[in-house]
């Protein structure tokens, strides 16, 4: 898939108008559709193969990190409903458990009360072309603010596979990587390594506590979801 207009070959090397992106992206049909929630969907609850189930699992296991995790998406509404109860209390289980990210998520909601904290839409602020090349080609996958959107995924907010070093991540990138595509025939080196250093400030923006505020969702990015299908007994239906 080639979410632009022209000669591929010729399109490399130089800049390319995003407003060209958007328009043939949204031309292209969207394959597969990830078994997570989704903005402006109608949930009753979190998706039982969703990144938060699996997080919730290791954080009910009793590991710290994980209880962070969970309470950042709780907080956030990310993945979930937003439930800043709840997030106070599995910040407190992470703290009890540990989690240095935990304390000081719990200092910071104690200086003052809750922020409706609003999204940063692409449109109301400068983004970079490495913030744009990640909304359009991977947030579909691995989540706006680096929550993946799905459970075999990973989410690059809480430091998944980003212990692994800058020539294996891009080689992933470019041949792809088990249930991700290739994006080397798609996007330039340079477009490449714009991405994977982009990916590694999600990470530090979750380090930097729960009042950081989010990104918006773009209005056009790729959409993918699980290629390792259950049988369609076994999962239920999106709701």
């Amino acid at each position: 898939m080639r979410p632009r207009s022209g000669n591929a070959s010729a399109a490399r090397g130089r800049a390319r108008p995003w407003g060209t992106l958007a328009l043939a992206a949204a031309s292209l049909p969207l394959l597969w559709t990830c078994a997570a929630w989704q903005p402006g969907e109608d949930w009753t609850g979190p998706h039982p193969y969703s990144t938060f189930q699996k997080f919730l699992a290791r954080a009910r296991a009793g590991d710290a990190e994980s209880q962070n995790a969970v309470a950042y998406m709780l907080y956030h509404g990310e993945g979930v409903p937003r439930d800043v109860a709840r997030a106070r209390e599995w910040f407190e289980r992470a703290a009890q458990s540990g989690s240095e990210r935990a304390r000081r998520n719990l200092a910071s909601l104690a200086a003052g009360p809750d922020p409706d904290i609003p999204r940063r839409p692409a449109a109301g602020r400068d983004v970079g072309r490495d913030e744009q090349l990640y909304l359009a080609f991977c947030s579909g996958c691995h989540g706006v603010n680096g929550v993946a959107a799905y459970e075999n995924s990973p989410s690059f907010a809480f430091g998944e596979r980003l212990e692994k070093g800058d020539a294996q991540l891009l080689r992933s990138l470019s041949e792809g990587s088990q249930e991700m595509p290739g994006w080397g025939d798609k996007l330039t080196h340079l477009e490449l390594r714009e991405v994977l250093a982009f990916v590694r400030t999600l990470h530090a923006r979750y380090d930097n506590g729960v009042r950081t505020p989010l990104r918006a969702p773009p209005s056009v990015y790729y959409l993918f979801g699980p290629m390792e299908q259950r049988s369609p007994e076994a999962r239920p239906a999106l709701r």
